[in-house]
């Protein structure tokens, strides 16, 4: 299951543009053939971001027809 290590990934580069801050909300992009199940980095997001800035941050998945993944937007306190 790949979306684990791109779900670890997505994290610790949001913790990494947060800078110490609190991360409240990630906004995911993932393409329908970007061969990437949204639903998987759904379930993993919460355990990933455990200890992390990103803990407690709301997810949201965007499903456009492209098949880039990437951070659209992120929320910091």
């Amino acid at each position: 299951m790949h979306e684990l290590g791109i779900t670890r990934n997505v994290i610790a580069i949001c913790a990494e543009r947060a800078d110490g801050a609190q991360v409240l909300r990630v906004t995911l992009e993932i393409g329908k053939r970007a061969g990437v199940m949204a639903e998987s980095v759904r379930f993993c997001f919460d355990i990933c971001a455990r200890g992390t800035p990103v803990e407690g941050a709301m997810l949201e998945i965007i499903e456009p027809l492209g098949e880039e993944l990437k951070i659209k937007e992120m929320e910091v306190a």
